[in-house]
């Protein structure tokens, strides 16, 4: 494409966005959708040069068209370029997720330095009075022996009965990566299991 179209193609997509624009501030949820894919391309190219993660820029545009829809009626007036709002609105998006995980990594890693450093006790397990004290050994020795992310996932979701959304919104991780560590875990502690000896 020469430079000449790629100016009329802006100049064109320009004149659609202001229109679009004035329609989303009139309450048309399609011009909204309009907007989404007009615009999606450029902001997630503009997006993965901030943050190289494809999931936070793809986030950050769900959530800025979200917030635009939820404060579509306060949109008094009309920007001298939707795409040039839009950009800016992103850009601010993502640095804040940017500082948010800056801060979770931080403090995560500051909390994994001290924190789950100390083994399990009986009483941490809430194991049942009636369950053998030879299997409340062999389970204490496996658990001790995971990782320390492994071992606070367990923690969170065992102990404190924590859905794996909660568990990632207390680690800073997505829900994925808590899914991940709860099955990591709970293979880990099958092997270990399987692999101590009765003379525990």
């Amino acid at each position: 494409m020469s430079y000449n179209n790629i100016e009329k193609d802006r100049s064109e997509g320009k004149g659609d966005g202001l229109r679009l624009w004035e329609s989303l501030c009139g309450g048309e949820k399609k011009a909204l959708d309009d907007l989404f894919r007009l615009y999606y391309t450029p902001l997630y190219d503009y997006g993965i040069k901030i943050i190289s993660n494809e999931n936070i820029v793809k986030d950050a545009i769900q959530e800025l068209f979200l917030k635009l829809w939820k404060t579509h009626s306060s949109l008094n007036t009309t920007p001298r370029s939707v795409r040039a709002y839009l950009l800016v609105s992103l850009r601010r998006i993502l640095f804040r997720s940017l500082n948010r995980k800056q801060k979770c990594d931080e403090r995560n890693r500051k909390y994994l330095d001290n924190a789950f450093r100390n083994n399990f006790t009986q009483e941490d397990l809430m194991i049942r009075s009636e369950t053998d004290e030879k299997k409340k050994k062999i389970l204490l020795k496996a658990i001790n022996r995971l990782n320390k992310r492994q071992k606070e996932t367990l923690f969170l979701r065992y102990y404190h009965g924590l859905t794996n959304e909660e568990i990632a919104d207390v680690l800073c991780i997505n829900r994925q990566s808590v899914k991940n560590n709860l099955y990591r875990a709970l293979k880990n502690l099958r092997g270990i299991i399987t692999s101590v000896p009765d003379s525990v």
